[in-house]
C-alpha cells in the first residue's frame, strides 16, 4: 500500500456587499461575508507540475554526505576540493521515468554516486519529483558501497533496482551476488524498501512472501502472520520486524521456519502481539527479513503496509 498526498492550492475570493444609503440615516455597510476557500481542479493542479526531464535529473540539485552538504550537478556531475576535501558525485544515464507519487505526473529516480577521494564509491537510489520548476530530487535511499548497479525501473509507481552486491566472501571491489530489490515512495518518509531476492551460488533464487496480513489491510493484536520461503534461512529463522508511519523501528524478534529439509523452501505462521510491542495505532510497516549469518547482509526480504486498529 501506499500513501500518496499532493499538495494543494488554495484560492480565496472575499465577497464584498455594497452598501445602502438611506434617505435620514447614515450610510450602512453590510459585515462582510467570511472568505472562501476552493481547491483547483485536479486537471489544473496536475498542468502545474511539469514532468521530470533527463536534463533537469543531470542538472539537479542533490543532497551529499547524508544530507550535510548540497551540490549543483552540470551535465550530471560536480568534483570539487582536493586532498581530504575532495568529492565527485555523478548521476549516470539512463535515467528511469515514470510516476512515484500518484498525482499522473512522470518522475524519475536517479542513480547518485559518491566518491571522496578514496576507494569507496557511495551510491543513492533518488527519487526526483515533477514540480512547477520541472525537478525536485528527494531524499534517496543508500544501495551500498561499489555495489554495480545494472537496471533501473518504475512499473505501477515500484521501483524496481537490479544489481551486483558483495556476497559474504567477497571483497569489496568485486560483488557478485545479484539481487533484485523493489522500493516505493511514501510522502513524508522517501524510498522505502519492499522486498529483496538474491541468487545463490548455484542460481536458486531465494524469495520471503508474505501471504498474510495482506497489504493495505486493517489489523488487531494479535497480528496473524504467515507465508513462505523459497530456501529456508540458517537454522530455520528469519526475523519480523515493525516500523511506525515515520519509519522507525519499533519491534525485532525471531520468526521460525518450518522445513522438510535443510535449505529447502519452507513456511511461517505465528501470531505478533502489537500491543505488547507497543506499537501505535495507525499505519505498521510488517517487515520479514533473512540476513546472512556472515557479515548480517540482506539475503531476502519482504514487507507489508497495514493499518493497526
Amino acid at each position: 500500500m501506499r500513501t500518496k498526498y499532493l499538495p494543494l492550492i488554495l484560492c480565496a475570493a472575499t465577497l464584498v456587499l455594497s452598501a445602502c444609503s438611506q434617505p435620514t440615516t447614515a450610510v450602512q455597510t453590510a459585515e462582510p461575508s467570511a472568505p472562501t476557500a476552493a481547491p483547483l481542479p485536479q486537471a489544473t493542479l496536475t498542468a502545474a507540475l511539469q514532468p521530470v526531464t533527463e536534463e533537469a535529473v543531470l542538472n539537479g540539485t542533490y543532497t551529499i554526505q547524508d544530507g550535510k552538504q548540497t551540490v549543483q550537478l552540470s551535465d550530471g556531475k560536480y568534483e570539487s576540493g582536493n586532498g581530504s576535501d575532495y568529492v565527485v558525485a555523478t548521476v549516470d544515464t539512463p535515467v528511469a521515468f515514470g510516476d512515484l507519487n500518484g498525482d499522473g505526473v512522470s518522475d524519475a529516480v536517479a542513480v547518485l554516486a559518491e566518491n571522496y577521494g578514496g576507494s569507496g564509491t557511495f551510491l543513492t537510489l533518488v527519487p526526483v519529483l515533477a514540480a512547477p520548476e520541472g525537478a525536485s530530487p528527494q531524499k534517496g535511499v543508500n544501495l551500498g558501497d561499489r555495489v554495480q548497479v545494472q537496471s533501473v525501473s518504475i512499473s505501477g509507481g515500484t521501483v524496481s533496482v537490479s544489481l551486483l552486491a558483495q556476497g559474504p566472501n567477497d571483497p569489496m571491489c568485486c560483488p557478485s551476488q545479484a539481487q533484485t530489490r523493489t522500493y516505493e515512495y511514501l510522502q513524508g518518509t522517501g524510498m522505502v524498501l519492499m522486498s529483496v531476492t538474491s541468487q545463490t551460488a548455484n542460481g536458486l533464487t531465494r524469495t520471503i512472501i508474505i501471504d498474510t496480513p495482506a497489504a493495505g489491510s486493517d489489523v488487531n493484536s494479535p497480528m496473524p502472520l504467515s507465508g513462505s520461503v523459497t530456501i529456508a534461512p540458517f537454522e530455520n529463522n528469519l526475523v519480523v520486524k515493525l516500523y511506525d508511519a515515520s519509519g522507525t523501528q519499533i519491534s525485532a524478534s525471531p520468526l521460525p521456519v518450518t522445513a522438510a529439509e535443510m535449505g529447502g523452501p519452507g513456511t511461517f505462521s505465528t501470531s505478533v502481539d502489537l500491543a505488547a510491542a507497543s506499537v501505535p495505532a495507525g499505519m505498521v510497516r510488517v517487515e520479514v527479513v533473512d540476513t546472512s549469518p556472515a557479515d548480517g547482509s540482506i539475503l531476502a526480504l519482504a514487507a507489508v503496509y497495514v493499518n493497526f486498529k
